[in-house]
């Protein structure tokens, strides 16, 4: 697992780091050379000219540290100073400057304008991770500017503007196409909309150790694909269909079977047991045409083709390992009369998608009944509906609202978009790095449910079934991707590409993984 930190915790990092004899001063050195060196690897420096906009503080101290050693290996850095320096690191590297021209605010604009369109590479060593609030006017001017300029441009530890803790970012913040996250990654280089503005990270040590990033146990992380294998439930090989849970689908409506098929196609591909699936009886033998593998049972069905409760699903939902409702499933009040009905029988760890959200954002009472043991896996507008919040104002603040949820209803939550958040309600936090736009499409939704369904049903914490699945289903996109266009890939690819992708997985020996 990848650690990311917030700013708290990458003060703690550099305490510890400091107790282990490397003073302040010289983790600033560390990281302004370090800074160098990813420039010079990236686009090289040699006779180019080099624009770096320090602030006040020890953002600003690393751009310093970095205009001296660009003018070491040949470049023609300047520094455009928006403040006079505080911190007392900071000022120390202002003063080992010597030649290296400094530009204060105020400046003309016909001036400022020559310099940031005379430059062949823009540094931002503005404010770091400890900003709060807005940009003033003057420095999202200044941003503005650098945008239309040819200039390559790099951001020192997180664009300014872009909130490390929870990705939300300030207007006008700061446009980079390298940000170099010094120390550890932060939760702001992976999350909307702040992950928008980072480009390209790399990450570089400013004197830590990999042993100190561990021992910070930090609450938010990402996986990469091979590491998710361990979170991947046991396969007994002495065991049976009962060994590896017993799985409810309740989903589809007349008209809506495609979610019905696709939520049961993805988790039958990740190893559940025995599948059951509960449709109305007009879906019933659409499904049993294109699946042989579930047990399925026809509901009678509302004259707008929704499902009916009655007690065999009851049953059914009584023995299940854990219990999918949602995908395609309507909202009528034939909707609403089953979902009151399953949160009062149900006894197993229960994921709401798609329109079983929709229908406790209708009827919110249901809610409060839901009890434990239960995910969330709305994409921003179903989040919209159930929290009241706009979807621009959760778009703006995705980590946040999250955690906020999670921690209030004590439900995990699993925020879709291009960087998937899972959240506990213990205050974990995870950020999801696979997936491309081929998954923007109907129905993939409907398949990752099914892929959390499966794992959930084989024992695997909701959480860790949330986090499991949003990273083989991203990453099963990215595989696809690199043997068609994104266009071309369809919801149904990936469940049928899912094998391929855990035996790369499990054997990595025999089947590479790029």
């Amino acid at each position: 697992m990848i650690p990311l930190f917030t700013a708290q915790e990458t003060r703690r990092l550099e305490q510890m780091t400091y107790e282990r004899g490397i003073s302040y001063l010289q983790m600033m050195e560390n990281a302004g050379r370090a800074c160098c060196e990813t420039l010079q690897a990236q686009w090289g420096v040699g006779d180019k000219r080099v624009c770096v906009i320090c602030g006040k503080g020890g953002n600003g101290g690393d751009g310093f540290v970095l205009a001296r050693h660009l003018q070491l290996r040949g470049a023609m850095p300047f520094v455009l100073l928006l403040q006079e320096p505080t911190h007392p690191d900071a000022q120390e590297m202002y003063r080992r400057l010597g030649s290296i021209p400094v530009y204060r605010l105020p400046i003309e604009e016909t001036e400022l304008e020559k310099l940031l369109m005379g430059s062949d590479i823009i540094v931002d060593a503005v404010y770091g991770i400890g900003m709060r609030g807005q940009l003033p006017p003057a420095v999202a001017h200044i941003f503005s500017l650098c945008e239309k300029s040819p200039a390559q441009k790099a951001a020192i530890d997180i664009p300014s503007g872009v909130r490390g803790d929870d990705g939300s970012w300030a207007e006008g913040a700061f446009q980079a196409q390298v940000t170099i996250a010094l120390g550890c990654y932060k939760i702001g280089h992976f999350s909307q909309p702040g992950s928008e503005n980072c480009g390209k990270v790399v990450l570089r040590s400013f004197g830590e150790e990999e042993e100190d990033r561990e021992n910070c146990a930090t609450r938010a992380f990402a996986v990469t694909p091979r590491s998710c294998i361990s979170l991947l439930p046991p396969r007994d090989p002495a065991g049976n269909k009962g060994t590896f849970g017993t799985a409810l689908n309740i989903a589809g409506s007349r008209g809506m079977s495609g979610a019905a098929i696709l939520s049961s196609k993805g988790a039958l591909r990740c190893g559940v047991g025995l599948l059951r699936l509960a449709v109305p009886k007009s879906v019933l033998p659409i499904a049993a045409g294109v699946m042989a593998e579930p047990v399925m049972m026809g509901l009678e069905e509302s004259p707008e083709g929704q499902s009916i409760w009655n007690e065999d699903l009851a049953q059914w939902s009584q023995k299940a390992s854990a219990i999918l409702v949602g995908c395609g499933l309507g909202t009528g009040l034939e909707g609403g009369q089953l979902m009151q009905n399953l949160l009062a029988c149900r006894k197993a760890p229960l994921i709401v998608d798609a329109d079983g959200i929709n229908i406790l954002a209708k009827w919110p009472e249901l809610l409060g009944k839901a009890g434990e043991n239960l995910l969330f896996t709305p994409h921003p507008l179903e989040f919209s509906r159930l929290t009241g919040k706009s979807v621009e104002e959760i778009q703006q603040n995705r980590a946040a609202v999250a955690l906020e949820f999670a921690q209030k209803t004590g439900a995990v939550l699993l925020l879709k978009g291009s960087r998937t958040l899972v959240a506990s309600p213990d205050g974990r936090l995870y950020v999801n790095r696979t997936g491309n736009t081929g998954l923007s499409k109907g129905g993939s939704g409907d398949v990752l449910a099914g892929m959390i369904l499966s794992f959930a049903a084989q024992g695997v914490p909701l959480f860790e079934s949330a986090v499991l699945g949003s990273c083989l289903h991203g990453t099963c996109a990215d595989m696809l991707a690199l043997e068609r266009s994104v266009y071309g890939i369809l919801p149904s690819d990936i469940p049928e590409n899912l094998p391929f992708l855990l035996k790369r997985l499990e054997k990595p020996e025999e089947m590479p993984l790029g």
